[in-house]
């Protein structure tokens, strides 16, 4: 058999696969949300394409200095920074998983490429990243024709390889460290203990310039090695030095594939030592957690599932960080002039992007019991209690981050006002219960097998991925009008108190909606468990 025959199998496997899902009950409807979400995505990213297309004209145009450096390290600085939040934080893609493939006479490092590059141009926000890096290459060739596009090209895929392939590599050693319970503990910690120096050393004396700042994140940006090494051949290359642009290139490219063989051997030894389950030892019951009502146990319960979740805590190391950055540089050059309601939004973002972030939890509610979801139809627990403490598990969890994310925004930008910390509160608060009943119906209708390591921490299909951007942009709809009212009539309180009664609206909805929901989890409950308990890949 020939080099390439394992990996035709392979594609053919996953297609007849993916076929088989799309002929079943909600194979319509999954195909429908996955061309939607990628009719949303690109002409999206040609709109921008467009925008990143006119600066690199006139970067190709402008000669040797800044106004030709800056837009090129801008882009590709800029794509980069989304793609590794994006992958780390709200990513639900989902990976090939290599352990399950060892046994079959396959090259374990083509599968593992095959699955990485179908993870990639299976993502709709690598579309819409490399169509911007496409519109840039056009507008290159439109301002200054030549055969050092053919470099600007090679230095665009390398881009975005090298940035790919860093992603998987912080996902698998995350993946590793975030295992031992104690390692989570000392990452938070260090997390918190800089955001208490950053609020220490801000609170006195003049914070230093913009060009100092710059100056001392310059010696940083080469952790960013992806875009560093692109911006550096792209710069050379935008001013007409080809040759000094090869090192750079050169550099781009084994900087990428050393990442992609980093990442490779990180996951062949976690596939080769069992996967996620093994090398852990069980854990002692010791005593429960001193709750008190009737959800006590199984609130107690989903608690304990989210707090050793490893994507809970990444999302508690990276989202903080997040926040802190957008305070330094994004918050403080908000214009005095647009108002206080204006200068609300930071506080709002972060309210909203919470709950997105924890959307794999709460718009997939059954998906991490796996077998264990069996038990809820078996022992004696009403069906609504079991949504109402997956439900309250999850919005502690989004709660505590936006605690955290708001701390640490304030110690970067400074404390808001007060009304400003009442109306982020009751936008958070208010917005949860639309949210969950709306997820638990999600969560009924379309479920699916979650996994519990972070590369496949989502596993959301994607009508249930539509399904959550929809809710999310409805909900965001629903809550902006009070804000339009504010800006308006002047009067910001009116945004809390706006924001408190759709929240008591909603959870008037939710109550409402929970028994219903439990019927209907009742009656789908032989779909539910063969999705969630089964394995689609």
């Amino acid at each position: 058999m020939s080099a390439g025959g394992p990996l035709r199998a392979l594609a053919e496997l996953r297609l007849r696969v993916l076929w088989r899902r799309l002929r079943g009950g909600s194979g319509v409807p999954e195909l429908v949300a996955r061309i939607a979400t990628f009719a949303f995505a690109i002409p999206a990213g040609l709109v921008f394409a467009g925008l990143t297309g006119a600066g690199a004209y006139q970067a190709a145009r402008a000669g040797p200095g800044l106004r030709s450096s800056i837009p090129v390290a801008a882009l590709y600085f800029g794509v980069w920074q989304t793609w590794m939040a994006v992958s780390l934080s709200v990513s639900d893609r989902s990976q090939l998983d290599l352990r399950r493939f060892l046994v079959y006479p396959l090259p374990p490092a083509r599968v593992y490429g095959y699955g990485l590059a179908a993870s990639v141009l299976g993502d709709p926000f690598t579309w819409f990243w490399c169509l911007l890096l496409l519109g840039a290459f056009a507008g290159a060739a439109l301002a200054r024709p030549g055969a050092w596009l053919a470099l600007l090209a090679l230095v665009s895929l390398g881009f975005v390889a090298a940035t790919a392939a860093m992603a998987a590599l912080v996902q698998e050693l995350l993946g590793r460290l975030l295992r031992g319970r104690r390692v989570r503990e000392l990452g938070i910690a260090a997390i918190y203990l800089g955001l208490a120096f950053l609020l220490l050393s801000s609170g006195g004396g003049p914070r230093p310039g913009v060009f100092q700042a710059i100056r001392t994140l310059a010696r940083f940006r080469w952790l960013a090695y992806p875009a560093a090494l692109a911006s550096e051949a792209g710069a050379a290359l935008f001013t007409g030095r080809s040759a000094a642009a090869l090192p750079w290139i050169a550099a781009l490219l084994a900087a990428g594939a050393l990442s992609g063989w980093a990442a490779y051997r990180l996951a062949l030894a976690d596939a080769r030592s069992g996967g996620e389950g093994a090398g852990g030892a069980a854990r002692a019951a010791g005593g429960g957690w001193r709750l008190r009502g009737r959800l006590a146990p199984l609130l107690e319960k989903e608690l304990k599932y989210l707090a050793r979740h490893p994507l809970v805590t990444v999302l508690a190391l990276i989202v903080p960080a997040l926040s802190a950055f957008f305070g330094w540089k994004v918050a403080p050059h908000l214009p005095a002039e647009a108002g206080e309601v204006v200068r609300l939004l930071p506080l709002v973002g972060l309210a909203m992007y919470t709950h997105l972030a924890t959307e794999v939890f709460w718009l997939n509610a059954f998906g991490g019991d796996r077998g264990g979801a069996r038990a809820w139809f078996l022992a004696p627990v009403r069906l609504e209690d079991a949504l109402a403490a997956k439900n309250g598990a999850v919005y502690a969890l989004a709660l505590a981050l936006f605690a955290a994310s708001a701390a640490a925004l304030t110690a970067a930008a400074g404390a808001p006002p007060a009304w400003a910390v009442a109306a982020a509160v009751a936008l958070h608060a208010g917005a949860a219960p639309w949210f969950l009943a709306a997820g638990n119906v999600v969560s009924v209708l379309v479920p699916r097998a979650a996994s519990t390591s972070i590369q496949r921490g989502g596993r959301l299909s994607p009508l249930t991925a539509l399904a959550g951007m929809a809710l999310v942009s409805a909900v965001s709809a629903v809550f902006a009008l009070p804000v339009l009212a504010a800006l308006r009539l002047e009067w910001p309180w009116l945004v809390a108190a706006s924001w408190a009664a759709l929240g008591a609206l909603g959870l008037w909805l939710y109550r409402l909606a929970l028994p219903r929901t439990a019927r209907l989890l009742s009656a789908r409950r032989e779909a539910l468990l063969a999705a969630v308990a089964g394995d689609e890949e």
